[in-house]
């Protein structure tokens, strides 16, 4: 029982990394979908957030050829909203009795996109404007005005005094400027769902940056096919710069989480190696107890092979039966989980990763029981009895 629960703990360990990362590959995949153009950022930074530009320089994007459109935005994380920040979420007593509340503070961080409205409006593939679902989007008669537009979750998570989710023509506190929300979205996805759109020119005031300052600017190719010739036009005309399309976010993510991966698995690989240790451990009890029955079948005419094979199919059955359970406690976790789950993101165990953490249990149950297995084929059959019966 030690082994068969030590080795289907690792197994539910891996087969649960892969399922979360390709959970988040997915749902990235999906949400990036949406987003049709690409982004120019400062050289090397990893996101929006975290990427400096002059303005300037969207004079100089808009004359290479194929670009269509430039818009500049301004990404931040959130001041505080209705007086609540993420510290003070984080600070909460309740949301440290349960670490799930402790990643949902995290994840519900908001940020303000701050976005020229002007040229913003005259996009073709703009995420936000298409995923309204009460009220308005922003206008030009939003300019400069303490306006904006929140998503459902935001909505919701920011309840007016009487419990009930904001709603379009509600006020909302941002830092200290008291907001007009002008239109609610959803789009769907968790990775879009806590930005805070508004105009550049007041999220500049609200977020004390100076006038001109920008994070990136979204751009639009006047032919869908000619994006990654127009993002390499672009980091040639403007030096210091990338200009990445949504695919390229999809890879360098991937290579973000394929990085995580490889060192969570150097951690579930050394449990894996308990759950042998305990599979040896289990299958040496086992042989010696019963020396004396091996000794009987080997005067019966069994050979060593045989007995060599005996143990090894025993223990690589105990694997098999590890692996089951670790397979079905995986399945059953990742059913609940996905109940609790919101923002696009969904946990599921494929066939083929099933078939993955079944092969290496029963690979790992096999090479726990060798040295039991070759341990008790070396006596001799009268050797065997003897040692079985004291």
């Amino acid at each position: 029982m030690l082994g068969l629960v030590g080795l289907s703990i690792p197994i539910v360990g891996i087969l649960g990394l892969i399922s979360v990362s390709a959970g988040m590959r997915n749902l990235l995949g999906e949400t990036l979908g949406q987003v049709q153009g690409m982004l120019v950022l400062r050289e090397d930074a990893p996101a929006p957030i975290f990427s400096h530009l002059r303005a300037d320089l969207e004079e100089k994007i808009r004359r290479v050829p194929g670009v269509r459109l430039v818009a500049a935005e301004v990404w931040e994380a959130s001041p505080p909203i209705e007086g609540t920040s993420l510290f003070r979420n984080l600070t909460k007593l309740e949301n440290w009795t349960s670490k799930t509340r402790r990643i949902q503070s995290i994840l519900d961080a908001n940020a303000v996109l701050g976005q020229d409205l002007e040229a913003h409006l005259k996009s073709r593939t703009a995420v936000y404007a298409k995923s309204i679902k009460e009220g308005r989007f922003l206008t030009l008669d939003d300019r400069d005005q303490p306006r904006v537009v929140i998503s459902r979750k935001t909505a919701a998570k920011h309840p007016k005094a009487d419990g009930e989710p904001r709603r379009a023509g509600d006020s909302l506190k941002i830092g200290e400027i008291e907001f007009q929300i002008v239109g609610v979205y959803d789009t769907g996805s968790m990775l879009f769902d806590d930005i805070l759109v508004m105009d550049i020119g007041i999220a500049r005031k609200l977020l004390g940056l100076a006038p001109g300052q920008v994070s990136c600017f979204y751009v639009e190719s006047e032919r869908p096919d000619q994006m990654e010739e127009v993002a390499r036009a672009i980091e040639s005309a403007v030096p210091g710069v990338d200009a990445l399309n949504m695919r390229e976010f999809q890879a360098n993510f991937g290579s973000v989480m394929t990085e995580i991966n490889n060192g969570l698995m150097l951690v579930v690989g050394l449990a894996l190696l308990v759950g042998v240790v305990g599979i040896v451990n289990t299958m040496l009890m086992s042989t010696m107890e019963r020396f004396a029955e091996f000794g009987v079948l080997r005067t019966n005419g069994w050979s060593r092979k045989d007995v060599l094979k005996l143990i090894t199919v025993e223990s690589a059955f105990l694997g098999l039966a590890a692996g089951v359970l670790g397979c079905v406690i995986t399945l059953v976790a990742s059913a609940v989980a996905n109940h609790f789950l919101t923002g696009g993101l969904h946990l599921a165990a494929s066939p083929g990763q099933i078939a993955t953490g079944l092969g290496l249990s029963v690979v790992m149950g096999t090479v726990g029981g060798l040295y039991p297995a070759w341990k008790a084929s070396r006596l001799a059959p009268m050797e065997a009895i003897r040692a079985g019966t004291h």
